[in-house]
Order: C-alpha cells, then structure tokens, then sequence
C-alpha cells in the first residue's frame, strides 16, 4: 500500500517516496503525519500534472533572476529572439495538454476495461475446462 504524509516543505499531504521522503525530493525529515493510502491513477496522472506545473514555476524564478544578472547585449538577443521562442513555447504547452488529455483518455480506458473485467476468449471451445 502506498504512503502518504504532511510534507513541510510542500505545505500539503504529499505520497512519499520509499526513504520515507515526499516524491517532490523533499526530506523524510520534513514529513510527519504518515499514513497508508490508496494510489489510484488518477493520482498519479494529478501527481505529474502537479509536478509540471511547480517545475515550470521553478524554471520561472530563475529565468528572472538570469535576466536581471544579464548584459545589454544579450538582452538586445533576447529581444530579437523573444517572438520565435514565444511561439514555440505555445507549442510546447499546446503538446503538454494534449499529452495531459491523452493520459487522462488512456487512463479513463484502462478503468473502463478493468472494471469490465476481461474479455471472453476468442474460442470457447479452446479453454481448458475442470471436469
């Protein structure tokens, strides 16, 4: 079964990692409150989009703490660079949806067939009965 606890770090209930540390890489010692869990998929498809998103806010705190440190030269490259890298950032979160979309379809299968339980065998006939 899957563990659960409050990371400190994260400021939430955050799954755990087998050192006992938040799956985020924060330390076991900032985690208490430990508890067992159940882990579905949708967890985890929530999991990733989540951890996505705090990277991306990452990758945004230092792009402005490099651009502040950066030179007026590179700042004029910036500047003529700034629509093409524009464009394919709004590709690039175009294809993170439609890949979120495509996980969540998939998995919404996944369920679908697992609640249905298995298929019935191509030939009945060639199923090994107990007699």
């Amino acid at each position: 079964m899957a563990r659960a606890g409050w990371c400190a770090e994260c400021g939430s209930y955050a799954w755990l990692a087998e050192d006992g540390g938040c799956v985020k890489g924060h330390s076991a010692s900032g985690v208490s409150d430990v508890y067992d869990a159940e882990y579905t998929p949708e967890d985890r498809l929530e999991e990733a989009i989540r951890a996505a998103e705090l990277a991306a806010e990452r990758v945004g705190e230092v792009v402005k703490e490099s651009w502040d440190e950066a030179s007026p030269k590179v700042k004029k490259a910036w500047a003529e660079a700034r629509p093409a890298i524009e464009r394919a950032g709004e590709a690039a979160g175009r294809a993170v949806e439609e890949l979120g979309e495509s996980i969540r379809t998939f998995s919404a299968g996944v369920a679908e067939k697992h609640e249905a339980g298995p298929p019935p065998p191509a030939d009945p006939d060639s199923v090994a009965r107990d007699e």
